[in-house]
């Protein structure tokens, strides 16, 4: 007797455990959806955990969240929901709580989304341990830099990390040998990453970040009109930083290369290139309060917090220059935010800061405040042509860019997961 195609079904999944069921049904409809070629590609971007706050971690994912469905992509976007985290940021439960939604509780959703996807993207490498619940699909995983794997092996002075810090970066860089692809957002980023030895030259590519927000000039009398709340007159001169206190930020040298632009201008009797120092970030550490306080310009540094994007466009559109001195970065985003917005800048002759800022960029020693203040002076005379080849360079990351090469990513993953289903080795080429 012969059986009908839903018999001979039926009959096969009686003799299958119960368990193997939803995953073998998982890897039927797959199958079939690939033979599709008009199947659009099917993305799970896993985000950040928001309490985390990490602002420049949300913007990178609100890109691909912005700009992968406008080039043909099914999208879906999981990120840990805060479940225990209840208390506030000072307990010491805090962090722990934050562990257990992140990496506990949020696993079995990220688990089930992931069946849907064709591929799934790891927007933040320090959510690298996640690999091993999803390594049933191809993995991308952006690496922004690897600072703290630095820190935790004790190459970074002045952090130390304790014993709990040091088994979550081998746990991220556990994560990170088991991707298909590691996309580094510069290739100062990648060279670090393959110093380390976290991944093999064929697990790796640069994938340059794009701008993350609608960064571009503003009219004079519109900046002026967006940062009057925030104390600034239209004759105002000023420096601006944008970043956190921490060390590699190197917030000090520029409070200091502003009290060497004053005290120069006042030893030759001349207008400093700039009146005002803005910070914008935490307030001054008591420290630096100190120190502004000593050399008389306190009333001339005014830090700023919960900033909206539209006033750090006019704050970047309004001011002489942006100083970013920092120490290490993974890309360094401030430097091209300001120069979409028409502002000079000045920063560490350092990668990748040296590579990311092009020609249009002033390089200085971070180190020396009197040099920085005396590149500063010297250039005042060309700002204007500062100003132009930074737009230009702006032109190198648009979204659009950073969208299409990851799209190229997910492509090359995904094809080398039907020649290899059961597990991808992934020697994926370059994308640059």
């Amino acid at each position: 007797m012969q059986l009908s195609d839903a018999e001979c079904s039926a009959g096969v999944l009686q003799t299958i455990r119960p368990w193997r069921v939803c995953s073998m049904v998982d890897t039927l409809f797959t199958r079939r959806r690939h033979e599709r070629a008009d199947h659009p590609m099917k993305v799970l971007l896993v985000g950040n955990y928001v309490p985390d706050a990490q602002a420049s971690m949300q913007a990178f994912s609100r890109v691909l969240e912005r700009e992968l469905p406008s080039h043909g992509c099914e999208l879906r976007v999981v990120t840990p929901p805060r479940r225990l985290q209840r208390v506030a940021p000072s307990s010491r439960l805090w962090k722990w709580l934050g562990y257990i939604d992140k990496y506990v509780l949020f696993v079995p959703s990220l688990v089930m989304q992931a069946r849907w996807a064709d591929v799934v993207h790891i927007c933040d490498h320090s959510n690298g341990m996640y690999v091993r619940w999803v390594k049933s699909k191809p993995t991308v995983i952006t690496c922004h830099d690897v600072i703290a794997v630095q820190a935790a092996k004790g190459m970074v002075e002045g952090w130390d990390v304790g014993w709990t810090g040091r088994v979550f970066q081998r746990l991220i860089a556990s994560g990170l040998a088991k991707a298909d692809l590691i996309a580094c957002v510069s290739n100062a980023t990648q060279r670090a990453l393959l110093g380390l030895q976290l991944a093999s030259i064929q697990q790796v590519t640069t994938v340059l970040n794009g701008l993350n927000d609608n960064f571009s000039l503003l009219g004079p009398g519109e900046a002026q009109q967006l940062i009057d709340r925030l104390g600034l007159l239209a004759n105002d001169r000023y420096l601006i930083h944008v970043g956190m206190d921490l060390p590699r930020k190197n917030r000090k040298a520029v409070v200091e290369t502003f009290i060497a632009l004053q005290r120069r201008a006042a030893e030759s009797a001349t207008s400093a290139v700039v009146s005002h120092l803005i910070l914008v970030g935490p307030p001054l550490s008591p420290e630096l309060a100190r120190l502004a306080s000593q050399h008389g310009v306190a009333d001339r540094i005014i830090a700023l917090q919960d900033v909206t994007h539209q006033e750090l466009r006019a704050l970047y559109g309004r001011a002489t220059a942006l100083l970013f001195p920092s120490l290490q970065e993974g890309f360094g985003w401030p430097l091209i935010e300001a120069q979409a917005c028409g502002c000079p800048v000045f920063t560490s002759d350092l990668t990748p800061m040296n590579e990311i800022g092009g020609p249009g960029a002033c390089y200085v020693d971070p180190h020396d405040p009197e040099a920085m203040a005396h590149a500063i002076e010297q250039a005042a005379g060309r700002f204007e042509e500062m100003r132009a080849l930074g737009l230009q360079n702006v032109s190198n990351y648009s979204a659009e860019k950073m969208v299409t090469s990851y799209l190229a990513a997910y492509r090359q993953v995904f094809e080398a997961g039907r020649s290899v289903p059961e597990r991808r080795q992934g020697a994926v080429q370059d994308l640059q």
